[in-house]
């Protein structure tokens, strides 16, 4: 099966509903499958041919979506990237890939193909004049397509995707995904996530993203809208549940942070509306948890996945999310537990299992994992082992089976003879009341090789202190573990899903950074 037979299948029994919602247009599930229909046909009539790469430079918006099952009518793969990538960046992407064609909205795509001429074609979306080259325009490529129903084709073993990781630790990497591991990750994630389905699903996160994209497929699965937007606002994103009956949403923290930050101003009658919310990406605390629950009446649950991972593998339910606050939860918010259909574990260096509370390297085995690093078969054996994806996430478990993220093997923070994981403090940070965002960074250290920094944003308007955050921190981790200094900073780079770009930490640093504290002395 592949993915764009969920498409055919609700144009046929549920054809008169909405599809996709947005600013500019809705369409229903018949005209997604018709109009995907004729760029397929247009693309073919172009010469284009099963498993050739089309990069996707797309904001949230219904062309990305057609465009998706577009290019899978005819067997052809997606290349999502981010549009807000510079000309280099998205350049670098297209090279690696060899796509053969571009569809994007940004000038800064149109100017990246020009200087590659291994792409013979060009279409935008709302580029007129010199922004977009003199390319057509993608619109007018659909409208010229033959209507006629585009022939079956390709099986589910074929790749439907090439996700490029976002680079934060190295060279991005193309990450290829078949329809088979996508349908095999949206079984997985429904067989745990009872999905509301009276309403649509909210979505700000960019669809050229693994986590957005996945919400094309699992839309589909379920017969209910997708509702896109191209940014999160709070009061904007109320009003669409009013106007729309929206359900369901997946947001990032960043989100949640603002959305808790917004509750005082909200029509929150209207927000009740809503049922569901999941997120990932970074850790948050029980206590902004806590606050979105009484205020809005809402069910959560967290998703833990990778690029590479081709989905979510350990989920963190609604009715885990009810124990832990019933219980009066404080600690640090689990990742979840493994999916109903994935195996998740925890190695020692020996490759031995770790008993409970014991931190290790995690593993995981599932169908949704990918097929490996496009072109890059060293990489690719380096993390797919005996059977196992490794990509160097440290983690423990506690007895009852719930998995802790202590932090992603780039990010260990050297001290002594100890290994401090810096997700593992960010998560103690996190629940610290005050804090907004925290990340956590080595800085050298006389004695230790490297002491623990935290960056802090502070809640708008609060009066942390220093003192009050170390304090947090000496009641909750080691000593060895414990921040030796400070600082507060007005934000953090994150990128499009919420994860803090460690790479950028160090900028934001000022007189801590680069030399031992008197007091980390």
């Amino acid at each position: 099966m592949r993915i764009e037979t969920l498409l055919r299948q609700n144009a046929v029994r549920r054809g008169d509903r909405l599809a996709v919602i947005c600013d500019e247009r809705q369409l229903t599930w018949a005209e997604l499958d018709h109009e995907s229909d004729r760029l397929a046909n247009a693309l073919s009539a172009l010469g284009y041919r099963a498993q050739e790469r089309v990069a996707l430079v797309l904001g949230n918006s219904h062309p990305i979506v057609t465009a998706f099952y577009g290019l899978w009518k005819i067997n052809l793969v997606a290349v999502g990237i981010n549009p807000r990538m510079t000309a280099p960046e998205i350049a670098r992407i297209l090279a690696h890939s060899g796509a053969s064609a571009v569809i994007c909205d940004t000038p800064a795509a149109v100017e990246a193909a020009a200087a590659l001429p291994g792409v013979r074609a060009v279409f935008t979306v709302g580029l007129d004049g010199p922004e977009g080259g003199g390319h057509p325009a993608l619109a007018d490529l659909i409208a010229a397509g033959d209507p006629t129903p585009a022939p079956e084709t390709g099986g589910g073993g074929d790749l439907r995707s090439l996700r490029y990781t976002s680079g934060t630790t190295g060279a991005p990497k193309g990450c290829m995904a078949t329809h088979d591991q996508q349908l095999a990750h949206t079984a997985n994630y429904l067989a745990e996530v009872d999905v509301p389905r009276g309403g649509p699903t909210w979505l700000s996160v960019p669809l050229t993203l693994g986590v957005g994209a996945s919400y094309v497929t699992t839309t589909a699965y379920l017969g209910v809208p997708l509702l896109l937007r191209r940014r999160f606002d709070p009061a904007a994103f109320v009003r669409d549940i009013a106007a729309y009956g929206v359900e369901h949403a997946f947001l990032v923290p960043t989100m949640l942070v603002d959305l808790v930050r917004a509750l005082p101003g909200l029509d929150l009658p209207a927000a009740r509306r809503l049922k569901m919310i999941g997120y990932g990406g970074a850790s948050i605390s029980w206590s902004l948890i806590r606050s979105l629950t009484e205020a809005l009446g809402v069910d959560f649950y967290h998703a833990f996945g990778a690029t590479e991972a081709g989905g979510f593998t350990a989920l963190l339910t609604p009715d885990d999310h009810r124990n832990f606050l019933d219980a009066g939860a404080t600690s640090i918010v689990p990742v979840g537990r493994p999916a109903a259909y994935a195996e998740v574990r925890i190695f020692d260096q020996a490759d031995r299992e770790v008993a409970p509370r014991e931190t290790g390297e995690m593993r995981i085995r599932a169908a949704s994992v990918f097929s490996g690093y496009w072109s890059q078969p060293e990489l690719t054996g380096q993390v797919l082992k005996d059977g196992w994806l490794r990509l160097g996430d440290i983690a423990w478990r506690d007895a009852r089976g719930y998995i802790y993220l202590a932090d992603r093997a780039q990010g260990v923070i050297r001290s002594g003879a100890q290994n401090v994981y810096a997700g593992e403090v960010e998560a103690v940070l996190q629940a610290c009341p005050g804090v907004a965002r925290a990340a956590v960074i080595g800085v050298p250290h006389e004695r230790f090789g490297e002491s623990v920094l935290a960056l802090v944003q502070r809640v708008p308007g609060g009066d942390l202190t220093e003192e009050r955050v170390l304090g947090y921190c000496a009641e909750r981790l080691a000593g060895y573990k414990r921040p030796r200094g400070v600082e507060f900073v007005a934000g953090l780079p994150v990128d499009e899903g919420g994860k803090i770009r460690r790479s950028e930490l160090k900028r934001l640093t000022g007189a801590l950074l680069g030399e031992a504290t008197e007091e980390a002395r």
